[in-house]
Protein backbone atom coordinates (compact mmCIF):
# COMPACT_ATOMS: atom_id res chain seq x y z
CA UNK A 1 0.00 0.00 0.00
CA UNK A 2 1.19 3.18 -0.89
CA UNK A 3 0.04 6.54 1.58
CA UNK A 4 0.53 9.71 0.72
CA UNK A 5 2.32 12.43 2.87
CA UNK A 6 1.05 14.91 4.54
CA UNK A 7 0.97 18.38 3.35
CA UNK A 8 3.14 21.21 4.83
CA UNK A 9 0.19 23.48 5.29
CA UNK A 10 -3.75 23.72 5.00
CA UNK A 11 -5.54 24.21 2.10
CA UNK A 12 -2.41 23.30 -0.47
CA UNK A 13 -3.30 19.89 -2.02
CA UNK A 14 -6.84 19.45 -2.14
CA UNK A 15 -9.05 16.80 -3.46
CA UNK A 16 -12.46 16.92 -5.62
CA UNK A 17 -15.12 14.40 -6.88
CA UNK A 18 -19.24 14.06 -8.01
CA UNK A 19 -21.01 12.16 -5.71
CA UNK A 20 -24.12 10.90 -7.27
CA UNK A 21 -26.93 11.07 -9.09
CA UNK A 22 -29.45 10.90 -5.95
CA UNK A 23 -32.94 9.82 -6.66
CA UNK A 24 -33.79 13.78 -6.55
CA UNK A 25 -31.32 13.82 -9.62
CA UNK A 26 -29.15 16.06 -7.37
CA UNK A 27 -25.35 15.78 -7.42
CA UNK A 28 -22.98 16.14 -4.60
CA UNK A 29 -19.33 18.08 -5.21
CA UNK A 30 -16.89 17.23 -2.76
CA UNK A 31 -14.01 19.05 -2.07
CA UNK A 32 -11.20 17.41 0.48
CA UNK A 33 -7.89 19.34 2.24
CA UNK A 34 -5.60 16.69 2.70
CA UNK A 35 -3.81 18.34 5.42
CA UNK A 36 -7.11 19.11 7.86
CA UNK A 37 -9.45 16.77 6.24
CA UNK A 38 -12.00 19.52 5.90
CA UNK A 39 -13.69 18.89 3.07
CA UNK A 40 -16.65 21.51 1.41
CA UNK A 41 -19.40 20.54 -0.54
CA UNK A 42 -22.28 22.17 -3.00
CA UNK A 43 -25.37 20.44 -3.97
CA UNK A 44 -26.03 20.61 -7.82
CA UNK A 45 -28.53 19.30 -10.69
CA UNK A 46 -25.79 20.58 -13.38
CA UNK A 47 -22.23 19.03 -13.85
CA UNK A 48 -20.92 20.68 -16.27
CA UNK A 49 -17.14 22.59 -16.13
CA UNK A 50 -18.54 25.74 -16.63
CA UNK A 51 -20.72 24.95 -13.42
CA UNK A 52 -17.83 23.19 -11.77
CA UNK A 53 -15.63 25.62 -12.21
CA UNK A 54 -17.97 28.16 -10.77
CA UNK A 55 -18.58 26.38 -7.43
CA UNK A 56 -14.79 26.13 -7.73
CA UNK A 57 -14.55 29.84 -7.64
CA UNK A 58 -16.68 30.57 -4.68
CA UNK A 59 -14.83 28.26 -2.62
CA UNK A 60 -11.29 29.71 -3.88
CA UNK A 61 -13.12 32.94 -2.23
CA UNK A 62 -13.04 32.17 1.18
CA UNK A 63 -9.90 29.57 1.92
CA UNK A 64 -7.93 30.86 -1.45
CA UNK A 65 -6.08 29.09 -4.28
CA UNK A 66 -4.59 25.98 -4.06
CA UNK A 67 -1.02 24.24 -5.43
CA UNK A 68 -3.11 21.36 -6.54
CA UNK A 69 -5.91 19.79 -6.99
CA UNK A 70 -6.79 15.56 -7.42
CA UNK A 71 -9.74 14.86 -9.44
CA UNK A 72 -10.81 11.28 -11.02
CA UNK A 73 -11.10 11.32 -15.60
CA UNK A 74 -14.99 12.75 -15.23
CA UNK A 75 -15.54 14.63 -18.40
CA UNK A 76 -16.29 17.83 -16.90
CA UNK A 77 -12.46 17.67 -15.33
CA UNK A 78 -10.70 16.49 -18.65
CA UNK A 79 -12.48 19.23 -20.66
CA UNK A 80 -10.78 21.98 -22.11
CA UNK A 81 -12.58 24.67 -20.25
CA UNK A 82 -11.46 22.65 -16.76
CA UNK A 83 -7.84 23.07 -18.02
CA UNK A 84 -7.74 26.75 -18.96
CA UNK A 85 -9.01 27.20 -15.47
CA UNK A 86 -6.63 25.65 -14.15
CA UNK A 87 -3.78 27.24 -15.84
CA UNK A 88 -5.18 30.77 -15.18
CA UNK A 89 -5.58 30.56 -11.25
CA UNK A 90 -1.65 28.52 -11.26
CA UNK A 91 -3.46 25.49 -10.13
CA UNK A 92 -1.18 22.00 -10.94
CA UNK A 93 -4.74 19.56 -11.53
CA UNK A 94 -3.39 15.61 -10.82
CA UNK A 95 -5.47 13.14 -12.67
CA UNK A 96 -6.05 9.61 -10.99
CA UNK A 97 -5.27 6.21 -12.68
CA UNK A 98 -8.90 5.37 -14.40
CA UNK A 99 -10.54 2.75 -12.82
CA UNK A 100 -8.99 3.10 -9.86
CA UNK A 101 -10.75 5.27 -7.18
CA UNK A 102 -8.66 3.91 -4.30
CA UNK A 103 -6.04 6.64 -5.66
CA UNK A 104 -8.30 9.43 -4.79
CA UNK A 105 -8.53 7.71 -1.39
CA UNK A 106 -9.45 10.51 0.85
CA UNK A 107 -12.23 12.34 -1.20
CA UNK A 108 -13.85 8.46 -1.72
CA UNK A 109 -13.34 8.26 2.21
CA UNK A 110 -15.66 11.31 2.32
CA UNK A 111 -17.72 10.24 0.22
CA UNK A 112 -18.74 7.35 2.23
CA UNK A 113 -19.50 8.92 5.39
CA UNK A 114 -21.46 11.74 3.21
CA UNK A 115 -23.99 8.89 1.82
CA UNK A 116 -24.29 7.32 4.81
CA UNK A 117 -25.54 10.50 5.91
CA UNK A 118 -28.21 11.21 3.45
CA UNK A 119 -29.07 7.44 3.68
CA UNK A 120 -30.41 7.81 7.33
CA UNK A 121 -32.27 10.88 6.61
CA UNK A 122 -34.15 9.52 3.73
CA UNK A 123 -35.11 6.39 5.81
CA UNK A 124 -36.33 8.42 8.42
CA UNK A 125 -38.49 10.82 6.17
CA UNK A 126 -36.34 14.31 6.91
CA UNK A 127 -34.55 16.34 5.08
CA UNK A 128 -31.22 15.22 4.11
CA UNK A 129 -30.09 18.62 2.67
CA UNK A 130 -30.77 20.11 6.22
CA UNK A 131 -29.36 16.61 8.26
CA UNK A 132 -25.88 16.49 5.64
CA UNK A 133 -25.86 20.52 6.88
CA UNK A 134 -25.84 19.49 11.27
CA UNK A 135 -23.06 16.54 9.72
CA UNK A 136 -20.98 19.08 9.06
CA UNK A 137 -20.65 21.24 11.72
CA UNK A 138 -20.09 17.76 13.73
CA UNK A 139 -17.10 16.74 11.73
CA UNK A 140 -15.83 19.81 11.49
CA UNK A 141 -15.92 20.50 15.14
CA UNK A 142 -15.04 16.78 16.29
CA UNK A 143 -11.07 15.72 16.77
CA UNK A 144 -10.02 13.78 13.71
CA UNK A 145 -9.65 9.89 14.58
CA UNK A 146 -6.09 10.59 12.47
CA UNK A 147 -4.65 13.89 12.65
CA UNK A 148 -6.61 14.23 16.69
CA UNK A 149 -7.69 17.35 16.32
CA UNK A 150 -10.32 19.34 14.58
CA UNK A 151 -10.95 19.98 10.58
CA UNK A 152 -11.18 23.48 12.01
CA UNK A 153 -8.57 24.09 14.37
CA UNK A 154 -6.22 22.75 11.55
CA UNK A 155 -6.92 24.76 8.86
CA UNK A 156 -8.06 27.87 10.44
CA UNK A 157 -6.14 27.67 13.79
CA UNK A 158 -9.28 27.90 16.28
CA UNK A 159 -12.29 25.82 17.50
CA UNK A 160 -15.61 26.01 16.40
CA UNK A 161 -17.92 27.26 19.02
CA UNK A 162 -21.45 24.44 18.83
CA UNK A 163 -24.75 23.99 20.74
CA UNK A 164 -22.19 21.39 23.15
CA UNK A 165 -20.75 23.47 25.92
CA UNK A 166 -16.83 23.25 26.03
CA UNK A 167 -13.97 24.86 28.05
CA UNK A 168 -11.85 26.40 25.43
CA UNK A 169 -10.14 29.82 25.47
CA UNK A 170 -10.54 31.68 22.05
CA UNK A 171 -7.63 33.91 22.73
CA UNK A 172 -5.14 35.31 20.27
CA UNK A 173 -2.08 36.75 20.77
CA UNK A 174 -3.37 40.01 18.70
CA UNK A 175 -1.82 42.99 21.07
CA UNK A 176 -0.73 44.82 18.29
CA UNK A 177 -3.61 44.39 15.98
CA UNK A 178 -6.02 45.63 19.22
CA UNK A 179 -3.45 48.67 19.70
CA UNK A 180 -3.69 49.42 15.65
CA UNK A 181 -7.20 49.07 15.33
CA UNK A 182 -8.28 51.14 18.13
CA UNK A 183 -6.04 54.06 16.58
CA UNK A 184 -7.41 54.22 13.88
CA UNK A 185 -11.03 53.90 14.94
CA UNK A 186 -10.39 56.47 17.16
CA UNK A 187 -8.74 58.93 14.66
CA UNK A 188 -11.62 58.47 12.22
CA UNK A 189 -14.11 58.83 15.46
CA UNK A 190 -12.51 62.58 15.96
CA UNK A 191 -12.55 63.29 12.52
CA UNK A 192 -15.97 62.64 11.58
CA UNK A 193 -17.49 64.16 14.85
CA UNK A 194 -15.63 67.61 13.67
CA UNK A 195 -16.73 67.65 10.66
CA UNK A 196 -20.41 66.88 11.61
CA UNK A 197 -20.09 69.22 14.21
CA UNK A 198 -21.61 66.23 16.53
CA UNK A 199 -21.70 67.02 20.25
CA UNK A 200 -23.11 64.41 22.48
CA UNK A 201 -26.98 64.51 23.44
CA UNK A 202 -28.57 65.25 26.68
CA UNK A 203 -31.98 63.45 25.89
CA UNK A 204 -33.51 61.55 28.62
CA UNK A 205 -36.70 60.10 30.00
CA UNK A 206 -39.76 62.20 29.62
CA UNK A 207 -38.48 64.75 27.39
CA UNK A 208 -40.52 65.71 24.23
CA UNK A 209 -38.83 65.48 21.24
CA UNK A 210 -39.80 65.37 17.38
CA UNK A 211 -39.02 62.78 15.23
CA UNK A 212 -37.98 62.85 11.80
CA UNK A 213 -39.91 61.63 8.94
CA UNK A 214 -40.03 60.44 5.15
CA UNK A 215 -40.69 63.37 2.88
CA UNK A 216 -43.44 63.19 0.86
CA UNK A 217 -43.16 65.89 -1.10
CA UNK A 218 -41.13 68.93 -1.48
CA UNK A 219 -43.53 70.80 0.76
CA UNK A 220 -42.75 68.10 3.91
CA UNK A 221 -41.40 69.02 7.17
CA UNK A 222 -37.93 67.22 7.94
CA UNK A 223 -39.66 66.53 11.40
CA UNK A 224 -43.31 65.08 12.17
CA UNK A 225 -44.94 68.52 14.12
CA UNK A 226 -46.36 66.13 16.32
CA UNK A 227 -44.35 66.12 19.55
CA UNK A 228 -43.58 62.46 21.58
CA UNK A 229 -41.84 61.23 24.64
CA UNK A 230 -38.88 59.71 25.25
CA UNK A 231 -39.98 56.28 27.42
CA UNK A 232 -36.31 54.83 27.43
CA UNK A 233 -33.10 55.58 26.19
CA UNK A 234 -30.25 53.00 25.35
CA UNK A 235 -27.14 54.29 24.68
CA UNK A 236 -28.30 55.88 21.05
CA UNK A 237 -31.45 54.28 20.83
CA UNK A 238 -34.42 56.05 22.12
CA UNK A 239 -37.82 54.35 22.73
CA UNK A 240 -40.70 56.95 22.27
CA UNK A 241 -44.25 57.09 22.68
CA UNK A 242 -47.08 59.14 20.76
CA UNK A 243 -49.79 60.74 22.70
CA UNK A 244 -52.08 58.08 21.26
CA UNK A 245 -49.68 54.96 22.84
CA UNK A 246 -47.91 54.04 19.88
CA UNK A 247 -43.96 53.36 20.77
CA UNK A 248 -41.17 53.74 18.29
CA UNK A 249 -37.72 52.53 18.38
CA UNK A 250 -35.43 55.24 16.63
CA UNK A 251 -31.53 55.99 16.58
CA UNK A 252 -30.99 59.23 18.98
CA UNK A 253 -29.56 61.28 15.70
CA UNK A 254 -33.62 60.95 14.43
CA UNK A 255 -35.08 62.82 17.24
CA UNK A 256 -34.61 66.13 18.60
CA UNK A 257 -35.81 68.16 21.36
CA UNK A 258 -39.55 69.90 21.37
CA UNK A 259 -39.18 73.36 22.88
CA UNK A 260 -42.77 73.61 24.56
CA UNK A 261 -44.48 77.24 24.89
CA UNK A 262 -47.87 77.07 25.93
CA UNK A 263 -48.27 81.05 27.32
CA UNK A 264 -47.87 83.29 24.14
CA UNK A 265 -46.56 86.72 25.47
CA UNK A 266 -46.87 90.04 23.96
CA UNK A 267 -43.42 91.18 24.01
CA UNK A 268 -42.51 94.46 23.57
CA UNK A 269 -39.35 95.72 23.23
CA UNK A 270 -37.90 99.54 24.15
CA UNK A 271 -36.26 100.25 20.90
CA UNK A 272 -34.98 103.77 19.48
CA UNK A 273 -35.99 104.50 16.24
CA UNK A 274 -34.25 106.89 14.13
CA UNK A 275 -36.01 107.81 11.10
CA UNK A 276 -34.36 109.33 7.58
CA UNK A 277 -32.72 112.39 8.43
CA UNK A 278 -33.40 114.99 5.98
CA UNK A 279 -32.46 118.24 6.04
CA UNK A 280 -31.35 118.29 9.49
CA UNK A 281 -34.47 116.66 11.21
CA UNK A 282 -34.32 114.00 13.32
CA UNK A 283 -37.30 112.65 15.10
CA UNK A 284 -36.57 110.41 17.92
CA UNK A 285 -39.79 108.12 19.52
CA UNK A 286 -38.91 106.46 22.30
CA UNK A 287 -41.96 104.19 24.14
CA UNK A 288 -41.85 103.73 27.75
CA UNK A 289 -44.39 101.24 27.81
CA UNK A 290 -45.57 102.55 31.44
CA UNK A 291 -42.45 101.84 33.27
CA UNK A 292 -41.10 104.14 35.70
CA UNK A 293 -37.70 103.85 34.39
CA UNK A 294 -35.56 107.40 33.94
CA UNK A 295 -35.20 108.53 30.23
CA UNK A 296 -31.16 107.13 29.31
CA UNK A 297 -31.57 104.38 31.72
CA UNK A 298 -34.32 101.83 29.82
CA UNK A 299 -33.08 98.43 30.87
CA UNK A 300 -31.62 96.41 27.47
CA UNK A 301 -33.23 92.52 26.85
CA UNK A 302 -36.30 93.55 28.51
CA UNK A 303 -39.80 93.11 26.91
CA UNK A 304 -43.51 93.43 28.90
CA UNK A 305 -46.27 90.95 29.34
CA UNK A 306 -49.01 93.35 28.34
CA UNK A 307 -51.53 90.74 30.50
CA UNK A 308 -49.55 90.43 33.62
CA UNK A 309 -47.63 93.60 33.88
CA UNK A 310 -44.23 91.64 34.04
CA UNK A 311 -40.78 92.39 32.64
CA UNK A 312 -39.17 88.92 31.24
CA UNK A 313 -36.13 88.67 29.37
CA UNK A 314 -35.73 88.88 25.35
CA UNK A 315 -33.48 88.84 22.21
CA UNK A 316 -30.85 91.59 23.07
CA UNK A 317 -31.47 94.96 21.31
CA UNK A 318 -27.89 96.29 19.89
CA UNK A 319 -26.96 99.50 21.03
CA UNK A 320 -27.43 102.93 19.35
CA UNK A 321 -25.57 105.87 19.42
CA UNK A 322 -25.99 109.19 17.33
CA UNK A 323 -23.87 110.25 14.82
CA UNK A 324 -21.56 112.34 15.47
CA UNK A 325 -22.27 114.89 12.83
CA UNK A 326 -25.24 116.12 15.05
CA UNK A 327 -23.69 116.79 18.27
CA UNK A 328 -24.14 120.29 17.70
CA UNK A 329 -27.62 120.06 17.35
CA UNK A 330 -30.16 120.11 20.00
CA UNK A 331 -32.57 116.96 19.45
CA UNK A 332 -35.86 117.07 21.34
Amino acid sequence: MSRSELPSGPWQHLAADLLGPLPSGDFIFVLVDYYSRWFEIEVTKVTTSEKITRILSKMFVTHGLPVSIQTDNGPQFISEHFRSFMQLHGIIHRHTTPLWPQANGEVERQNRSIMKRVRIAHAQGRDWKSDLDDYLIMYRSTAHTVTGVSPSKLLFGREMRTKLPNLWEFSIHDVEVRDRDRERKEKSKVYADQRRNAQESDLKEGDRVLVRQEKENKLSTPFNPNPMTVVERNGNAVLIESDQGAQYKRNITHVKKFNENHVQKECRQSEIKVNNFAENEITDKFDMLELDVPDNNVPENVCVDASQNEIIESRPVRTRKMPARFNDFIVG
